[in-house]
């Protein structure tokens, strides 16, 4: 559809140049270590009027593309009541780079952002405006790049082959440790459009072999139709046609041509199927993806019978032509809804499956393949095909510039800012180099890992007894980094305190009914690790805090693992024994716990709480009549008006004397000083907020209210005389 009159009458042109000149004037500030804020410089026209307010802006949608964009952010707002924006009227504005759509309130608010829009050009027209506007490729740049609709053509394998080439000849810090470089047992030869791909074995002396590695899903719609297998091997040796593979097989092997790489690993095609040979190369995870020369990412596609170079769907709106780059050249302006930033990140089938994250941690390089767009990631920079660049340098000048760091030494918070990809490529430099600093005490040295936990339990596995060993790969190099501590069914022995202190999110006592209740049928995990829980997000909120006291000791940790010589893999058992100040509890839920009248502690009372609440409205027969006889909690950590403690349940069972419980969960008290409560005034003034034009129009994000834990728990708690006993938690 043609855009409508007012559309079309804005200065679309001028709007990006202002973006141009604002991005140019940002990029310079930060050379030169210096701060800036666009709001604060006035680039006279940045402000343009649409039309009267978004009720006009409806009526011409179902004649203008662009319009129609608009009415639809609208529509995805948060709007209690459309007629708070009736006479608002619509601003388009240059403002931080980027057009944007407002609304102008004409009082203290000004200008409220609707939505923004994304002005697209093709590549060349791009960078010829990049290089008379003197500024580069950024993680916010003002232009983005058109993309091929069809992720197969030649210019789209192009500009992969070219972020590789790039990496490989400028970037010493991702090239693959020499120590990896050892080819895996066996490789697909890709073959070309004359030959046939067909699977080679390699030998361990074979040199300057280059491959690529594979990461995808086989997915629910049955597994690859092409495997190997004994009685397959000498038909793969002697070349399969390509048009046999899955698609997504196909395409893989197609990408590996055109980034001129002779060889790619697949794991249904390059580990024999169906025998003992996967554990063993399970083990060796680390080697095959990281010393991969790229690693080739499906991110969209749930099955390897889906294919991955699929014809995008793209919505490009002609807004404007260009006169200025040359006589004979009328560079053509596209508009789009602004770039989702959840689509930055890799929330595809792919990103829910166990063995693809470490698969997406262990490479240096990773070309991702997505829906939308292909993306690049090395330990230095991160591209994307729209036209985006995220460089590690830029992060650093940008930190040192705007944030409260001095510096990006361990500690400083710098590293914590990046993307799981780089913190973990980052790490270990990040670390200090002196043997004599005490690594081991000190928060962010176990932090990264629990990070890693956190994203890892909510993925899913076909087999779940593959949990631990999924990880392993990780284990293992982060063993490596922090000087090899001894690594305990998905924790560290040396942090085990507070490794012992997480909690499913969204529950710290009853265990999430949403997920599989993995221990039911796979009880060889601990119940006190994390590997025991269903697929939720399994978090330590203490991860970023070492400084409190330990209140309890590790006496003992037995594992029986599968195989013995490997100490991050698959587990048959695990149990801690632990001595520390406890407390027996013949139940943790008392339904009279609301009555005044009923005989309780205060603590007894707070934990009756909490279960009811958890519990969602059933609240399960064993908290009020232990099948064990009893509860427990265990002080664990502690500090001046701050307790967190472990809650066990007992198994009725006792080894050597010594009571045997399973983990149940967490819970944490403190004593809050009345003194240090918001005030009345603070407290109006977030109302207010909650109350503003902008909260009106679905902008405002309410503050999270945190739970008020009742002073006189703690203060009951830490009055009593609590015994130390010995226990044994399995």
């Amino acid at each position: 559809m043609p855009l409508c009159a007012t559309c079309d009458s804005v200065d679309i042109l001028k709007l990006l140049l202002i973006c141009i000149s604002q991005c140019r004037d940002k990029q310079k500030a930060l050379s030169d270590g210096e701060t800036y804020d666009t709001r604060l410089n006035n680039y006279e026209g940045s402000e343009v009027k649409h039309h009267g307010d978004i009720f006009e802006v409806e009526k011409s949608s179902k004649d203008c593309d662009l319009c129609e964009v608009i009415f639809q952010a609208f529509k995805r707002t948060n709007v209690q009541d459309a007629e708070v924006a009736r006479g608002l009227q619509i601003i388009f504005r240059a403002s931080c780079n980027k057009i944007e759509v407002c609304y102008n309130t004409d009082a203290k608010e000004r200008l409220i952002k609707l939505c923004g829009l994304d002005v697209y050009m093709d590549e060349p027209d791009v960078e010829e405006l990049f290089r008379v506007g003197q500024i580069k490729e950024d993680k916010s740049p003002p232009l983005l790049k058109i993309m091929e609709k069809d992720p197969a053509s030649r210019k789209s394998f192009e500009i992969a082959s070219r972020w590789l080439r790039n990496c490989v000849e400028g970037h010493s810090s991702c090239r693959p440790p020499t120590e990896l470089q050892k080819p895996p047992r066996r490789l697909i030869h890709v073959g070309n459009e004359t030959q046939n791909p067909f699977l080679v074995e390699t030998f361990p002396d074979l040199q300057h072999v280059e491959w690529l590695s594979l990461s995808y899903c086989w997915g629910g719609k049955g597994e690859p139709s092409m495997k190997l297998t004994n009685d397959k091997m000498d038909e793969l040796k002697n070349g399969i046609p390509l048009a046999k593979f899955d698609a997504t097989i196909q395409g893989a092997i197609l990408a590996t041509r055109a980034l001129g790489i002779s060889y790619i690993w697949i794991d249904a095609l390059c580990i024999i199927q169906g025998g003992n040979e996967w554990s063993e190369e399970a083990s060796k995870m680390n080697e095959i993806y990281g010393g991969s020369k790229v690693t080739l990412v499906i991110a969209s596609s749930e099955s390897v019978k889906d294919g991955f170079l699929n014809e995008r769907d793209l919505n490009y709106i002609p807004v404007a032509y260009s006169t200025d780059l040359a006589e004979d050249h009328r560079a053509k302006v596209f508009f789009s809804p602004e770039w989702d930033d959840s689509e930055r990140e890799y929330n595809g089938h792919w990103s829910k499956r166990g063995w693809t994250m470490q698969e997406g941690l262990l490479p240096n390089r990773l070309l991702h393949y997505t829906a939308s767009q292909i993306i690049w990631k090395c330990c230095e920079e991160q591209r994307f095909e729209r036209g985006i660049t995220e460089r590690v340098e830029d992060r650093i000048s940008e930190t040192l510039t705007y944030s409260d760091y001095d510096d990006i030494a361990f500690g400083s918070g710098f590293l914590w800012e990046l993307p799981a990809f780089l913190k973990f490529k980052r790490f270990k430099n990040h670390l200090p180099i002196s043997l004599d600093y005490p690594l081991m005490s000190h928060p962010d040295t176990f932090r990264l890992w629990y990070d890693l936990v956190e994203d890892f339990t909510q993925r899913k596995f076909t087999k779940i007894s593959d949990r631990l060993v999924a990880i392993s790969g990780l284990a293992r190099i982060y063993s490596g980094m922090i000087r090899n501590p001894t690594y305990v069914a998905g924790l560290w022995k040396e942090d085990l305190i507070r490794g012992l202190l997480w909690h499913v999110e969204g529950s710290t006592l009853i265990p999430r009914r949403s997920a599989d209740n993995i221990s039911d049928f796979y009880p060889a995990f601990p119940s006190w690790s994390w590997a025991s829980v269903g697929y939720e997000a399994a978090k330590n909120g203490l991860k970023a805090d070492n400084s409190l006291r330990a209140l309890s000791e590790i006496e003992n940790i037995q594992i029986v693992r599968v195989d013995p010589e490997d100490p991050y893999g698959a587990v048959k058992s695990g149990s801690v024994t632990i001595t520390g100040p406890l407390r027996r509890l013949p139940r943790l839920y008392s339904k009279e716990w609301a009555s005044a009248e009923a005989s309780m502690s205060k603590l007894e009372r707070h934990i009756s709480e909490i279960v009811e609440k958890e519990s969602q409205g059933s609240v399960a027969h064993k908290y009020s009549s232990p099948p064990g006889g009893h509860f427990s909690v265990l002080r664990m950590l502690g500090d001046t008006g701050l307790l967190h403690l472990l809650v066990l349940e007992a198994t009725g069972r006792n080894r050597n004397g010594i009571n045997v419980y399973r983990r149940g969960g967490i819970l944490k008290l403190w004593y809050i000083d009345p003194s240090s409560q918001a005030s009345p005034e603070l407290i109006a003034t977030f109302k207010g907020m909650e109350t503003s034009i902008t909260a009106q129009l679905g902008q405002y994000k309410k503050t999270r209210r945190t739970q008020k834990i009742p002073s006189a728990v703690f203060m009951e708690v830490v009055r009593e005389n609590w015994v130390k006993e010995t226990v044994i938690i399995d």
